[in-house]
């Protein structure tokens, strides 16, 4: 689908601003001036500064034009990454997940704490029509078993969109499974056996390291910078000194910190598992979620010899309930194919077929364009009520992409204990603990931005940090 002309000018302003080409609080060029210098419409140039306004990027002033949001650049500054050993150790994280409630039945809780978007913001209408054309098949095929490698048109569908990111997917490699922690189980199953060492970056996502515990594998861990992701010198290291079997990278958007690779550091990555022939397993599940210029590339598309095992799903971008997602596992496909016939032999026809309603009719691109902006608004909403509200010494990111923000605070405040003290007040967050190996990141949150919008939503995180403050001054035992 080709960009519309407004969203590749708007792009573009967006990077000048990015690359501080255009300053905090400067005038825009007027709208006559870019249409004598650009040649596009004064409709197309208007359209695509009512893009940049949504967006949080600039600000319409009364007779005086658009400027670059002086807000942009008021910022705490990022969290610290925290220093990890190349040490192999046994993950236990379940129980402590168990421990912690997340959701409530009660109507005015609001949760933080989970990554999933709010059914509010997902393509309601087109979802439904998806499930009564599906439904409407005389035939009946959908209420039969779908092969194991999955619908064989959806995988091609998934193949084709992997050009938008440089991809080079053939669908016979392509594995539809039940969510990306399906395919990442897999695909680790195809590549290791129990008490064998896996690399992750910390912090981590808690449902990896709960797949890693599931297969009784060990661990060795890295260090996620906010700014920058992991660095390949780091991966180097670990590949050296540790028996490393596999690795798992979030190429883009990790959870919780939202820091992503950069394409040269993909690129090495890439080059780094064919040349040693040790399996990269790359978590790309946030990378439709960006703010900013164009699709991120991943590291899939750079391998050459199919050594990265790319793992991603619908879940976060379009149906979560319907659970469809998918690996291409390269070199390793058939017996990752095999390995989840093993588990469930294949996922629902059924969903399936919606999700691949959903795709062909234009109804998922369309709703990525509305999704992203919304999250992004959010994104900025959220970071402004912090701003103002947090304690002071608060560190947070500011992701480019995906649903959450990883926020550090005061080293006397322990974010487990306190989470019982939020839930009196029908609140919850993710304590930073769960996303780690060794129980680090206890002064961390990780907080959601993918809820609608609302004054019950804003009035909760405003709540959140004056909670915080008062924690700051008396902690919880």
């Amino acid at each position: 689908m080709k960009e519309p002309a407004y969203l590749t000018f708007a792009n573009r302003i967006a990077k000048m601003i990015d690359d501080g080409i255009f300053k905090s609080g400067e005038k825009l060029p007027s709208l006559r001036s870019l249409h004598k210098k650009k040649g596009l419409s004064i409709g197309t140039i208007l359209q695509a500064f009512n893009h940049l306004i949504d967006k949080g990027l600039i600000v319409s002033k009364e007779k005086s034009g658009y400027f670059v949001n002086d807000r942009l650049f008021e910022t705490f500054p990022l969290p610290k990454a925290l220093p990890v050993s190349l040490s192999e150790r046994s993950v236990h994280i379940d129980q402590l997940l168990q421990k912690l409630a997340f959701e409530s039945p009660n109507k005015t809780f609001v949760s933080f704490a989970t990554a999933i978007p709010d059914n509010r913001l997902l393509p309601f209408n087109g979802i439904k029509r998806a499930i009564q054309q599906t439904s409407r098949d005389i035939s009946g095929s959908y209420l039969g078993l779908e092969t194991r490698n999955g619908n064989k048109n959806l995988r091609e569908e998934i193949a084709k969109r992997s050009l938008i990111w440089k991809g080079l997917i053939h669908a016979d490699e392509i594995i539809i499974t039940n969510g990306t922690l399906e395919a990442i189980l897999c695909c680790l199953e195809a590549v290791t056996k129990p008490d064998d060492t896996v690399l992750v970056q910390d912090p981590c996502y808690y449902g990896v390291m709960q797949v890693l515990e599931c297969l009784d594998l060990k661990v060795v861990t890295i260090p996620s910078y906010p700014a920058t992701g992991i660095l390949v010198d780091d991966v180097k290291e670990a590949f050296e000194k540790r028996s490393i079997k596999a690795c798992i990278i979030v190429s883009n958007f990790n959870n919780p910190d939202g820091a992503s690779v950069s394409t040269e550091g993909k690129k090495q990555l890439a080059e780094l598992a064919n040349k040693l022939q040790i399996p990269i397993i790359e978590d790309d599940i946030y990378g439709e979620l960006f703010f900013k210029g164009s699709r991120p590339d991943t590291i899939k598309c750079y391998d050459t010899n199919g050594w990265v095992m790319y793992c991603s799903s619908f879940t976060k971008t379009l149906i979560p309930g319907f659970r469809i997602g998918w690996c291409a596992a390269g070199r390793f496909a058939d017996q990752v194919a095999r390995i989840k016939s093993m588990h469930n032999h294949s996922t629902s026809t059924f969903n399936q077929k919606v999700v691949l309603q959903l795709v062909n009719s234009g109804v998922f691109e369309k709703h990525l364009q509305k999704f992203r902006l919304e999250l992004h608004k959010n994104l900025n909403r959220t970071i402004a009520i912090i701003e103002q509200y947090f304690p002071e010494g608060t560190r947070i990111t500011r992701p480019s992409g995906g649903l959450v923000i990883w926020i550090e605070l005061a080293e006397n405040i322990n974010t487990s204990n306190f989470q019982e003290k939020a839930h009196e007040h029908n609140l919850s967050f993710a304590p930073g603990e769960i996303f780690s190996s060794k129980g680090d990141y206890q002064n961390y949150i990780r907080v959601n931005y993918c809820r609608l919008w609302e004054k019950k939503v804003e009035d909760a995180l405003i709540k959140l940090g004056k909670l915080l403050k008062e924690e700051l001054k008396h902690p919880t035992n």
